[in-house]
């Protein structure tokens, strides 16, 4: 089983049982020397070592934390630019005549409510699931404009309407590609180790300070769960905000099926 199918509060629950039983290794490690020393040979406290150690663990959680949030705001500006391209086709669909205009942007009012629906998946499987009906409504939107721009193919007002129909395609497989792009596991799992190794040394050097040190592996618990739910879009308690998509639906579910102004006769 992945990290990715735990449930949040029970990989916090895991990490901070994995520290506190490093810790008890460490302690216990340091009793055993005491045992073995002969009389009068007492061990000091490295305290710059450990000092050092917890220090490296803060930057690489950090370092954790920053790439988690890059991805996250790349997912956010990814949702603002599809729904941009996306209203900027609906405006253009009503340069088209009748009945084009109508037909393509029924078309696009289900493709709208489909990428809505895909933002909102909280599973993985569902995301597949939506992927796979909006490269359905793809190419009926493709071939929705395809068909209406046949007659003026040549013209300025084709190129426009192809080319912000071709930019939300785009854009809803690189959004798709950056919902699935996670932090490398193999960060993950060096990190862990990284910081079961500092336990142990905590144990060594503070084995007796437990009510401390236990607090402190609460909060490396939550900052390790805060990098876990950001890298998680679907499943995670930290949501991409949907708003812009769900403006556009609204906007584009109140237009009127008619243009304001009356064609000529």
């Amino acid at each position: 089983m992945s990290y990715s199918s735990i449930p949040l509060w029970l990989l916090a629950v895991l990490i901070f049982t994995a520290l506190i039983g490093a810790r008890e290794a460490g302690h216990l490690l340091r009793k055993r020397r005491k045992k073995s020393s002969p009389p009068g040979d007492a061990e000091g406290s490295d305290g710059f070592a450990l000092t050092s150690v917890l220090g490296l663990l803060a930057l690489l959680i950090a370092f954790s934390f920053s790439l988690s949030l890059q991805r996250y705001d790349a997912r956010r500006q990814i949702v603002i630019n599809e729904a941009n391209a996306l209203g900027t086709t609906w405006l253009r669909t009503g340069l088209l005549d009748e009945p084009d205009r109508t037909r393509l942007r029924a078309v696009l009012r289900e493709y709208v409510d489909i990428r809505v629906e895909f933002g909102t998946a909280s599973t993985p499987g569902q995301e597949d699931a939506v992927f796979r009906r909006t490269e359905e409504k793809q190419r009926q939107l493709w071939d929705a404009i395809s068909e209406a721009v046949a007659p003026f193919r040549t013209t300025p007002l084709a190129a426009l309407l192809v080319t912000t129909t071709n930019e939300s395609i785009d854009l809803a497989a690189e959004r798709k590609a950056t919902r699935e792009a996670h932090i490398p596991t193999r960060i993950l799992e060096i990190l862990m180790l990284y910081a079961l190794i500092a336990a142990v040394m905590i144990g060594y050097e503070k084995g007796r300070h437990r009510t401390a040190t236990s607090l402190l592996f609460v909060l490396l618990a939550l900052a390790a769960t805060l990098v876990a739910d950001l890298d998680r879009p679907a499943a995670g308690a930290i949501k991409i905000p949907q708003q812009p998509m769900l403006d556009l639906q609204r906007a584009i579910a109140d237009a009127p099926a008619q243009p304001l102004v009356s064609e000529p006769p």
